[in-house]
């Protein structure tokens, strides 16, 4: 019988297709593996390298972030790690061909983002409390909104109130001429009854001086009245984009602060035109003056120059009464509207608190023995330097949690100027100060930290005044002390606003040394808790010293430091934060600097692996892997 082999052939092709299917599915399935060994070893490599986290910060602030000096070192270490996988991969060989870091994320970019992120998930685990709670957050806001407001304005009418008093200088120094006039007038009409020539010419001289200054104080009263008005004017326009911040009760305030002004200027354009009626008159006087004395020169001219007989007795009177009766053609006439302040002591008392408070404010409000740091921020690029190409600072009333929960672990992990004297680390002393004002020096922090201070105690204060229906009526009966009987009427109501603004400024003084003196203060005053009376307030304008009060209750120095923190621009918070900690890790580790710090880190790695399953395929294949990780 004759064999063919034609089954056993067909056989060998079917089981040589059976095993280049398997092997094709056995080489599909490792591949895939090697993709998934390769993803592996690239996530744990990137792995350890954020591992690599500086210790510094995470000791001292609780902040994780990769610091490098460049892409490279990235990449380098990341292949390192790496390649120690692919050494070990079994079976799934591979080679590796390039790996490339990018984009990496800084901590300073998107406006400081990243480090809020970490900020708050470190706080979630820390054992803490807060000043005041979430439920309580919108109403602090709006009242350091409000006060902030409120001190503005009444800075604003302070301003016009200055002006005012000063406008009242220029009437009783025009008053003050008038009176010096009528004084040499009534010395010449003696003299010329005297027959006192020479007298009177000298005297003459100086009226005719005294009548050359009324045009030009006149002139500076129009100057000064126009200027009232128009920054009257202007203010309100301010004014009125304060008042959307305000309660209704303080935007009635306000506007019934502007309608005493208003009555004010109203008054005063009545009395203008008699003051500007002085320069036509003074224009006269002069002449009818000069005239005069050419009169009695011509008198004592012919005197000296008689020569009658010696029976003839020369009759000066008789001279002398025609040049007396043309004198007394001068109009005397003193001022008869209201005018000026009849306690110029009182009043400059309250100039000197508002003189103290601009200038010297650090004497004033800091503990007596206080010796103040002068030290400053290392001289290397800032992180804040550059925070307004990043973010956005943009102020909502979103998010008060994490405001709150920010501004807590600022005042956990950075000194203030009562930590300072205790705290003996080198750097910045008033770090706390610094995030409240980003200026280079100790000081300066500190001077300008307790300006803000004061300026919110002030804003609070005032609006506790203005609520207050006694206080109001106390401040008017020091303003009608002042101004006097013969006073001009609206000038009380200008003068008690005034009143109010310095009185609210003195007893934010004495709540800011308080403070400084590590006592409290509460945030919205009760009459139980205010400190300054009236008296007092004089006598602190008097010697230019304020008493700290026994604060029990309240907010203490950090709190308000927090306070204001919390209130702030949340962007420009985190970029001043960053400057903190680069000034104080840089003072151990020289060059260091947040712009080199990594939160997030992503890498490319591509490798090229062998087949093992499928020998007569052409060469190796390519695998790229991404690989991404963050803090």
């Amino acid at each position: 019988m004759k064999k063919s082999g034609q089954i056993t052939v067909f056989l060998s092709m079917i089981l040589l297709c059976i095993t280049a299917l398997l092997c094709a599915l056995m080489e599909s399935a490792r591949t895939a593996g090697a993709r998934c060994y390769l993803r592996i070893a690239a996530d744990s490599a990137l792995d350890s390298v954020m591992a690599g986290y500086h210790r510094g910060l995470w000791e001292k602030y609780r902040i994780l972030l990769r610091e490098f000096d460049g892409e490279e070192e990235l990449e380098t270490e990341f292949c390192r790690y790496f390649d120690g996988y692919l050494e070990a991969a079994g079976w799934y060989p591979a080679r590796r061909e390039s790996v490339s870091a990018g984009p990496v994320t800084l901590v300073t970019e998107d406006g400081g983002e990243h480090l809020e992120e970490e900020v708050l998930d470190y706080m979630k685990y820390g054992i803490w409390s807060l000043d005041f709670t979430e439920e309580q957050a919108e109403e602090v806001w709006k009242g350091v909104k409000e006060a902030a407001a409120v001190q503005e304005t009444s800075r604003l009418y302070g301003g016009c109130a200055d002006q005012a008093l000063e406008l009242e200088e220029a009437v009783e120094r025009i008053n003050s001429l008038q009176k010096t006039q009528k004084e040499l007038y009534e010395t010449g009409l003696r003299q010329l009854s005297n027959r006192n020539g020479r007298g009177f010419l000298e005297t003459g001289r100086k009226l005719v001086r005294e009548l050359g200054k009324i045009p030009d104080a006149v002139e500076e009263y129009g100057k000064r009245a126009d200027r009232l008005q128009r920054e009257l004017e202007a203010v309100y326009q301010e004014i009125e984009i304060k008042m959307k911040e305000m309660t209704p009760q303080m935007r009635a305030a306000a506007e019934e602060e502007y309608e005493r002004y208003q009555s004010y200027t109203a008054k005063d354009g009545e009395r203008r035109s008699e003051i500007e009626g002085m320069t036509a008159l003074a224009e006269t006087n002069r002449n009818l003056t000069e005239n005069v004395m050419r009169e009695a020169e011509d008198v004592m001219d012919y005197i000296a120059d008689w020569e009658g007989d010696e029976d003839e007795e020369l009759d000066e009177g008789a001279l002398w009464r025609p040049v007396r009766r043309h004198f007394e053609g001068f109009q005397v006439k003193l001022l008869a509207c209201a005018h000026g302040t009849a306690d110029k002591e009182k009043q400059s008392f309250l100039e000197n608190i508002m003189r103290m408070a601009e200038d010297g404010l650090l004497g004033l409000v800091l503990p007596e023995g206080s010796q103040v740091s002068g030290e400053e921020l290392l001289r290397q690029p800032l992180p804040s330097e550059n925070a307004e190409n990043t973010g956005s600072g943009a102020e909502t009333l979103a998010g008060f949690p994490d405001r709150l929960i920010l501004s807590q672990y600022c005042g956990q992990f950075f000194r203030d100027f009562l930590d300072a004297a205790e705290d003996q680390q080198s750097g910045m002393r008033y770090q706390l100060e610094y995030l409240v004002s980003a200026e280079t020096e100790d000081r300066e922090n500190l001077a300008e930290t307790a300006a803000r201070l004061l300026a919110v105690r002030e804003g609070l204060n005032l609006i506790h005044i203005l609520g207050d229906s006694g206080k109001r009526a106390q401040a008017r009966e020091l303003a009608a002390v002042i101004v006097g009987a013969a006073g001009l009427l609206p000038l009380v109501e200008v003068v008690a606003v005034l009143v109010m603004g310095v009185w609210a400024l003195g007893e934010a003084v004495v709540d800011v040394r308080t403070l400084f003196a590590g006592g409290r203060i509460p945030l919205i005053k009760s009459s139980g808790d205010w400190n300054l009376s009236l008296d007092q307030l004089l006598k602190l304008g008097e010697n230019g010293r304020a008493e700290k009060a026994e604060g029990e209750k309240g907010f203490s120095y950090e709190s308000y430091l927090k306070l204001l923190l919390f209130a702030s621009d949340q962007q420009t918070l985190r970029y001043r934060m960053m400057d903190m900690m680069q000034d104080t890790i840089g003072r151990e580790e020289p060059g260091f600097l947040m712009d080199r710090c990594a939160w997030r880190v992503e890498m490319t790695a591509s490798a090229a692996a062998e087949h093992l399953f499928s020998a007569a395929a052409s060469g190796p294949y390519r695998l790229e892997i991404q690989a991404g990780n963050s803090y």
